[in-house]
């Protein structure tokens, strides 16, 4: 029975990760722990620990009860519709100047406009374009 469990959250955990467009090393960097312990638990063989959930809520915006359970939606929902339009805005600014951006850095950038929309209570194209000029 434990070993269904590990593996669905395994599962649940490779579906973040790709969902944030990263590789293992700069994903499980992200976490504060190893490539080899994050493989680990992305295989299933081994128990998150309650530090790596609640990381992937802080950075990557996961459903703590999606990550155990699998029933619900598998981000907040109350910061999903910021988190696309950051992406969007983050991505089509990179497409727009045809930046070359590692995705450790992608993902900082994103992380930072998002900090700044939900400290500010704002977030506009103009806000995500002078930031972005001056990052990149």
């Amino acid at each position: 029975m434990q070993d269904g469990f590990l593996e669905a959250m395994g599962q649940r955990l490779g579906k973040i990760r790709k969902d944030s467009g990263l590789k293992q090393v700069p994903f499980a960097e992200a976490l504060e722990v190893s490539q080899s312990a994050y493989n680990t638990y992305e295989r299933g063989s081994r128990e998150m620990p309650a530090k790596l959930l609640r990381l992937l809520h802080v950075k990557f915006n996961v459903n703590p009860a999606w990550m155990l359970t699998g029933d619900g939606s598998p981000y907040n929902r109350d910061n999903v519709d910021l988190y696309h339009q950051v992406t969007g805005a983050v991505d089509a600014f990179i497409a727009r100047e045809y930046c070359q951006v590692e995705p450790e850095k992608r993902l900082k950038l994103i992380r930072f406009l998002i900090d700044y929309a939900e400290q500010h209570g704002e977030f506009t194209e103009e806000i995500a374009e002078k930031y972005l000029r001056s990052a990149i």
